[in-house]
This record gives structure tokens, C-alpha cells and sequence, in this order.
């Protein structure tokens, strides 16, 4: 019995450095870059025009965007992340003629906030570098003016009304890809990119509370600390 203690003390010494390398489950992190409104808001602005056409889009589609994000590591390639996201604002100005040769325009403003989940598949491309994509969904919420210029009105609206404001809440695809460099035990810098599919409701002839469809890219830069 006396001969089996320090054996026993032997193997647990021997597995201790191996349970202290095991890295922390939970993570949070921040991130910031840019996002960038898909030319198909464009495309349907454009295509929701009566009694005339467009002449012209100006489209302002890109703007500064930041996220915060925590996540648990559920083994060493699959992981669940919960985040939050500011993507900014887009500007769209399209400028019509109508049958009768009279000018107009509509400016559309666009600001989108959005949270959700999803899951994280990783897979190492060396000691401090991976490569992981993610698939999940969030919660977007659009706040949407659109005002009018010039001989132009609201289809079924007043032509006294030149402004409308509308919220448009609804649940999207959210997907992307990315790198992770793991500069600290504790600690990575992760460059990615990311969609937010088709966020917003489509314009439509005759339509109400519309305020536009595309999807909305975010490309970032961030840190994350485990803990």
C-alpha cells in the first residue's frame, strides 16, 4: 500500500500540465469595421416607381459598425456565440421623371441594430491560427424616413405628406466566415466577415410600413478574452 502512494502522486503530477493547458470555456470579446447595404435596395427602389422611372441612385450604402459578443466553447470546434451588432446607417437618393417630364426625388435613410446566436465550427490552420464560419439567426430592427423632393408623391398618400418614418422588426439568416490568431493563451485577434441576410421589407406598389430589402455585410476587426 505504502508503495502505491507514490505512484499514485507520480500520475497526478503527470496529468497537471495537461489540465492546465486546457483553454477557458467562456469568452467575450469587441469588434469594429464596417458595414455595407447590398445594391438591391437600389433595385427595388427603382423598380417601385409609377407613373415614371429613375433617372439616377445616388447610394451611400457603407458606414462605421461595431459588435459585442460573448461565447461558450463547447469542445475544441464547436462553439455558441450571442452578439450584438450596430451596422450603421445606408443613404439611398433616387432621382425620377414622371410621364409628364416633371422632376422629383426620394431619399430613403436607413439605421440597423441587431442581436442573436449562433454557432461556431473552428478548425486549426496551425498552432495560434484558425479558421472557423458560423450560421445562426438575429433579430434585426430597421428604423426607416423616407422623403420626398419635387414633383413626387406617396402612392396612396397625401401630396402634403413629404416624410414617413417606420420600425420594421423581423428575424433574419445570419452567417459568415473568418480568422482567429491566437496571440495569448487567454486572448485572440479575429478578422471576419458577416451577413445579415435580406433585412428590411420589400418596397411594393400600394405597399405600407415598406423600407426596403437587401442584405447587410459587416467586415471587422476584434479581440476576445477567455476567461
Amino acid at each position: 500500500m505504502i508503495r502505491k502512494i507514490p505512484l499514485v502522486l507520480a500520475a497526478a503530477l503527470a496529468s497537471a500540465p495537461a489540465l492546465a493547458q486546457v483553454p477557458p470555456r467562456w469568452y467575450a470579446g469587441i469588434s469594429g469595421g464596417d458595414s455595407r447595404t447590398g445594391h438591391k435596395l437600389v433595385e427595388n427602389r427603382e423598380s417601385t416607381i409609377v407613373n415614371g422611372s429613375a433617372s439616377s441612385s445616388d447610394f451611400d450604402a457603407t458606414d462605421g459598425a461595431w459588435k459585442v459578443f460573448a461565447g461558450w466553447r463547447m469542445n475544441p470546434w464547436l462553439s455558441v456565440e450571442a452578439g450584438y451588432a450596430d451596422l450603421g446607417r445606408s443613404r439611398l437618393v433616387t432621382s425620377t421623371v414622371s410621364v409628364d417630364q416633371l422632376q422629383g426625388a426620394v431619399a430613403i435613410r436607413r439605421k440597423i441594430t441587431a442581436f442573436g446566436a449562433d454557432l461556431l465550427l473552428s478548425a486549426p490552420l496551425g498552432p495560434r491560427v484558425s479558421v472557423f464560419g458560423r450560421g445562426g439567426a438575429y433579430r434585426t430592427r430597421l428604423e426607416a424616413e423616407a422623403q420626398l423632393e419635387g414633383d413626387i408623391v406617396f402612392t396612396g398618400g397625401s401630396p402634403d405628406e413629404r416624410s414617413r418614418t417606420t420600425t420594421f422588426n423581423e428575424t433574419v439568416a445570419h452567417f459568415g466566415a473568418g480568422l482567429e490568431w491566437h496571440w495569448r493563451p487567454n486572448a485572440s485577434l479575429r478578422v471576419e466577415w458577416e451577413r445579415f441576410h435580406d433585412v428590411g421589407k420589400p418596397f411594393a406598389i400600394g405597399g405600407t410600413g415598406t423600407t426596403g430589402e437587401a442584405d447587410t455585410d459587416l467586415a471587422s476587426v476584434g479581440v476576445l478574452l477567455r476567461f
